[in-house]
């Protein structure tokens, strides 16, 4: 019997107990929040997987599970976690609130309102061009996210305290830039069993990009699934990265 991965290659998701899943803000500390995930690998597994824990009956694992990549902004490093498919959930299901509003978009000029899940679900593998540079999927969300804090404030000739709700980003998880330097074609041996079911589904390209880590005073390098990225800028610059205007004092 063949299973059907829900989550595919490059895909947005985070771990179920994400409170913007369930509300538009963030609330408590924001350092105990799951982070945005990219899916680096799918796995099935075989038969002889145990599920089930036949002393009592109760389901214990899954067929499928991924793995899924973050960055630590506090090391300043990419991680990996392995996790079973039903306790992730895709973007398409996350809230990402504006400051002056209720609903879950964002402003961009005077007049249009985009929805972000929109935008994500538009995002493009990215083409490989030396040193262009290239953008985490997640890093538009983790920027975007908020979290309300309500504080209790006494009103000078007033008998009773006042509540006052504060709105702030919470960039957690947040990612700089990457330059693109270097690309390699991954080994995509030993993805199927031997009666033919799917074993695992990798990246066929790698990219390795470079970027400045604060953390450890260095630069980083690392090779990474090319899904993992876009080359489309999340935020807009007075210079656009990537411009020729850029591309032209580097030559």
């Amino acid at each position: 019997m063949s299973f059907e991965n829900k989550f595919e290659l490059g895909e947005i998701v985070t771990f179920k107990t994400h409170p913007l899943l369930y509300d538009l803000h963030i609330r408590g500390d924001g350092k105990l929040v799951p982070p945005f995930m990219v899916v680096k690998e799918v796995y099935f597994e075989d038969k002889k997987k145990k599920i089930v824990d036949v002393s009592n009956g109760k389901k214990i694992a899954e067929r499928i599970k991924y793995t899924c990549i973050f960055f630590d902004d506090n090391k300043n490093e990419f991680k990996e976690i392995v996790i079973y498919e039903s306790m992730l959930v895709n973007y398409s299901k996350f809230f990402i609130a504006r400051m002056d509003g209720e609903k879950p978009i964002y402003k961009e000029g005077i007049e249009t309102k985009i929805s972000l899940i929109e935008e994500v679900s538009k995002y493009a593998n990215p083409k490989y061009e030396y040193g262009n540079i290239v953008y985490f999927r997640t890093k538009k969300l983790e920027i975007l996210k908020k979290r309300i804090s309500v504080k209790k404030e006494k009103i000078k000739g007033e008998s009773e305290q006042k509540e006052k709700e504060t709105i702030q980003h919470v960039v957690n998880y947040s990612t700089p830039e990457f330059v693109l330097c270097g690309y390699k074609e991954e080994n995509v041996e030993d993805l199927f069993y031997p009666n033919g079911n799917k074993k695992k589904i990798i990246s066929k390209e790698l990219f390795k990009v470079k970027w400045f880590n604060a953390y450890q005073m260095k630069f980083s390098e690392q090779y990474l699934p090319m899904e993992c990225f876009i080359d489309s800028q999340p935020f807009k610059t007075i210079v656009p990265h990537n411009s020729n205007e850029i591309k032209g004092e580097e030559e």
